[in-house]
C-alpha cells in the first residue's frame, strides 16, 4: 500500500497530517457543524479519506510502516498521556470515583453480553473459531489491543483469522470514536452532564482557545519530565513482569509514575503541557485515520465486521441505556465506553479533544482497568462460549 501512495515521505506524510490537523482546528474554529463534530472526528475521518484515495500510506499491514505513524502511535501516545496526566486537577476527579466505575461496569457488561449475542448469530458464517473472536473481543472490547492480542494467543486462534478479527476491530474503533465523540451531543436532554457543573464554562472548553503564557523552561521541563517518566515505565517493565510472573503493559507504570508527579509534586503548575500533548494526540487520530482500509475486509472480513458491530451495539444499549437509570453523566458513559472499546489512549484523547477536562485522568485509569481484567474476562468468555456452541 506504502508505494501505491501519492505521498510515501516522512516529511511529506508529516506535512500532510499537519495540514489535516490546522485545517481542522480552523474548521472547529470557525463553523458551528464542524464544532459539533470536533477536531478528533474530523482528523480520524479525514486521515481515513487520504489514506483510501490513495494520498498517504496506511498505518496498518506492510512489512514498513512510515515513521510517522511509528512516532504517534509509539512514542506520541505515552508522551501525549503522561504530559496530560501531569496537569490533572485532583480537585476535579475526587467526586468522580463511583460514577466512572458504575460507567466502567456497564460497558464490560454490555461488551461480555454483546460477545455471546453476535457468536450466537455469526457463528454459522465464521465458522470453528467463533468462540475464539468471540473471547478475544471480549477481552479487547473491556481492554483493549494489548487483549486482544493476548487472547488470541491464548485461545489459539489462527493468523489468517486473528489478522481479520484486527483488521475489522481497526475499522470499528474508528467508528465507535466518532459515536463516542456525537452521542453525547444528541443524549444530552435526556441525561445528566458535566456542563451542569459549577465550572461548566471550563467544561466546555472555551479554554482550549484562549491565548496562554508559555514559557520555555516549563516546555523543556515538562518534555525532560516526560521523557523520563516512560523511559522508567518501560525499564522496570520486564523486571516487574519476571518477578510476578506475567506481562503487565508499560502503561500501567507511566500512568502510575505520572499521576503520583500530579499529587505529590508542583509539576502541574508548569505550563504548557495541556496544549502540547492535545497536538500530540492529533498525530494519533490521523494515524488512527490511515489504518482505516475499507479493502482489508475480504473473505470473512464481512461477517466478523457485522459481529464486531453486534458487539458493540450491544455494549452501546447497555452502557448508555442503563447509564441514564443509573443517572451517570452523559460524557461519563462515553468516556468509559471508549475507553473499554479503545482502550485508556483513546478514551483520553475523546476526553482530551472534547474539553471534558475532569474526565481526562478517569479516562486513563479506566483504560487501565480495562487492561488488568481484560484477558481474565476474555479467556472465561471464550470458554464458555465454546462449551455454549458444543452443548447447543
Amino acid at each position: 500500500m506504502t508505494s501505491e501512495a501519492l505521498v510515501t515521505s516522512p516529511f511529506g506524510v508529516g506535512a500532510v497530517i499537519t495540514s489535516l490537523i490546522a485545517i481542522s482546528f480552523w474548521l472547529d474554529r470557525r463553523f458551528r457543524f464542524f464544532s459539533w463534530l470536533g477536531t478528533a472526528i474530523l482528523v480520524i475521518t479525514g486521515g481515513a479519506v487520504l489514506v483510501n484515495l490513495g494520498v498517504i500510506p496506511s498505518a496498518v499491514g506492510g512489512e514498513e510502516l512510515n515513521p510517522v505513524y511509528i512516532f504517534a502511535s509509539d512514542y506520541g501516545v505515552p508522551l501525549a498521556i503522561v504530559l496530560l496526566l501531569l496537569a490533572t486537577d485532583f480537585s476535579q476527579v475526587r467526586s468522580l470515583g463511583r460514577p466512572a466505575l458504575v460507567a466502567f461496569m456497564l460497558g464490560a457488561i454490555g461488551t461480555a453480553v454483546g460477545a455471546v449475542v453476535g457468536v450466537w448469530l455469526t457463528a454459522g458464517g465464521i465458522g470453528g473459531e467463533a468462540w475464539k473472536l468471540g473471547g478475544q473481543f471480549a477481552a479487547s472490547y473491556i481492554g483493549g489491543g494489548i487483549n486482544y492480542a493476548a487472547v488470541g494467543n491464548a485461545l489459539g486462534t489462527s493468523e489468517t483469522m486473528f489478522a481479520t478479527g484486527a483488521a475489522a476491530d481497526n475499522i470499528m474503533t474508528n467508528i465507535w470514536m466518532v459515536m463516542t465523540a456525537i452521542l453525547p451531543v444528541i443524549l444530552i436532554r435526556w441525561y445528566p452532564s458535566i456542563r451542569n457543573r459549577v465550572d461548566s464554562a471550563k467544561q466546555r472548553g472555551t479554554a482550549f482557545w484562549n491565548r496562554r503564557e508559555l514559557v520555555i523552561q516549563d516546555l523543556i521541563l515538562l518534555f525532560a519530565i516526560s521523557f523520563t517518566v516512560v523511559a522508567v515505565a518501560e525499564a522496570i517493565t520486564p523486571w516487574i513482569d519476571g518477578w510476578v510472573g506475567f506481562e503487565i503493559p508499560p502503561v500501567i507504570w507511566y500512568t502510575t509514575l505520572a499521576l503520583l508527579l500530579a499529587l505529590f509534586t508542583p509539576v502541574k503548575r508548569l505550563k504548557g503541557g495541556e496544549e502540547v500533548g492535545n497536538f500530540i494526540l492529533h498525530f494519533f487520530f490521523a494515524t488512527m485515520g490511515a489504518g482505516t482500509i475499507l479493502g482489508t475486509l475480504v473473505d470473512k472480513g464481512p461477517v466478523v465486521f457485522l459481529f464486531i458491530s453486534i458487539v458493540v451495539g450491544v455494549h452501546g444499549l447497555v452502557i448508555f441505556g442503563m447509564g441514564r437509570i443509573f443517572k451517570v453523566e452523559v460524557e461519563m458513559l462515553a468516556v468509559a465506553s471508549q475507553a473499554c472499546v479503545g482502550g485508556p489512549s483513546t478514551a483520553l484523547a475523546l476526553a482530551s479533544s472534547k474539553g471534558w477536562t475532569s474526565l481526562v485522568t478517569p479516562a486513563v485509569l479506566l483504560g487501565v482497568l480495562g487492561y488488568a481484567v481484560g484477558n481474565y474476562v476474555g479467556i472465561l468468555m471464550g470458554q464458555w462460549i465454546h462449551w455454549l456452541l458444543g452443548s447447543g
